[in-house]
């Protein structure tokens, strides 16, 4: 058997959160901001965190912050910049708006996890490609992709060789919340308890 490929993990907080209206990663909920919790989680599976960022807000965090390398390309300009600042074979693309994620449903994803192919989690028959591993032999891929200004993730992940996960969203649902307003805000703090 083959040994585990080398995951490096990138959380993707470079986003202009146009629907909040400000920095979703630096927003607070409950106290903390929402990103802290997509670390804590990404450690307690005990991988190496990077953050790709233009905002130096996020150097407070104390994890190396990756500006983009090509600017105003959303998620498929995060993953290259990943793919530039990693010596992993893998790379797992997180959003910073998913403070429910925990490292069970990390781990689940993980074990998935091929170098050959993208792993992407599938949510309510649906890909979810910021809570994927990408091997970082597609770096060429996603540099054509941006030449071509092929920018849907969800297109990328289905044109390569991937795998999808269903069981993360079965087993833990919760987990893919994403909180994009000021009122889904409100109403994560106040079903914080129930949600975990």
């Amino acid at each position: 058997m083959s040994p585990a490929p080398k995951i490096e993990a990138f959380v993707l907080a470079g986003g202009k959160s146009s629907r909040m209206g400000k920095d979703k990663g630096l927003v607070n909920l409950n106290n903390q901001p929402m990103v802290s919790y997509v670390f804590q989680a990404l450690q307690e599976a005990e991988l190496p965190v990077k953050i790709i960022a233009n905002s130096r807000d996020y150097e407070k965090f104390g994890f190396p912050v990756c500006k983009d390398v090509v600017k105003e390309r959303g998620p498929m300009g995060g993953l290259l910049t990943a793919f530039n600042n990693t010596d992993a074979e893998v790379v797992l693309l997180i959003s910073c708006d998913m403070p429910f994620v925990n490292a069970e449903a990390i781990n689940l994803l993980l074990k998935a996890v091929d170098e050959d192919y993208i792993t992407a989690a599938l949510v309510k028959d649906r890909i979810n490609p910021l809570f994927a591993a990408y091997p970082l032999h597609l770096k060429g891929s996603v540099e054509d992709a941006i030449a071509s200004e092929e920018l849907k993730m969800t297109d990328f992940i289905l044109k390569n060789p991937h795998t999808l996960v269903p069981s993360v969203a079965q087993k833990m649902p919760w987990c893919f919340r994403n909180i994009n307003n000021e009122q889904e805000l409100k109403e994560a703090e106040e079903k914080w308890s129930h949600l975990l």
